[in-house]
């Protein structure tokens, strides 16, 4: 059994402008509804193709990266963390930089508005149950989902007694392969 834990590609969003707090929860939204601007490797392709089902969170970027495959389950319990929001005045950052901040605001315990750790975790148990009983039916999954999100479910598996195989990085596309 396996379960393939897949990055989705490069942003289509336009990252060099330097945002405002406002401006950044703008471009938020636009991140989540935008595709991706790059194609998929080719052991990315041939392990879309090969598996017997594919899932991905209901953002564009994740269901694009997924184009390959025969059949897509979308579905938004695999959708990323959200990040809270406080504005800042007077302060324009690149979105890399913001989300950075926000993150670590949220990683901290400050999630205004959105989704808290506890609950957070609680969403990857249940994703990666269901993703475990997928692969108990049908031998080899795939979810094509986020970074920080599949870092959650990876871990509740590493708990549940999967192996980590190989790669741990964390950019775009990377596969993280978890065996039983």
């Amino acid at each position: 059994m396996e379960i393939r834990l897949i990055r989705h590609g490069k942003s289509s969003c336009d990252f060099s402008k330097r945002l405002t707090s406002r401006d950044y929860r703008e471009w938020v939204i636009k991140y989540g509804e935008e595709g991706i601007c790059d194609k998929a490797p080719e052991n990315v392709q041939r392990a879309l193709k090969d598996a017997s089902v594919v899932f991905t969170s209901d953002f564009k970027r994740a269901i694009d990266s997924a184009h390959s495959a025969v059949a897509i389950q979308s579905d938004s319990i695999y959708r990323e963390l959200e990040l809270p929001y406080y504005h800042v005045k007077l302060l324009k950052l690149n979105p890399r930089i913001w989300t950075v901040f926000y993150r670590l605001l949220w990683l901290i315990g400050f999630s205004k508005q959105v989704e808290t750790q506890q609950l957070a975790k609680k969403r990857a148990k249940t994703a990666a149950q269901r993703l475990e009983e997928s692969a108990i039916k049908h031998g080899t999954v795939i979810l094509v989902g986020h970074g920080f999100f599949n870092r959650y479910i990876g871990n509740v598996l590493t708990k549940r007694g999967w192996t980590l195989e190989g790669n741990k990085s964390t950019a775009n596309w990377t596969i993280h392969t978890y065996t039983k």
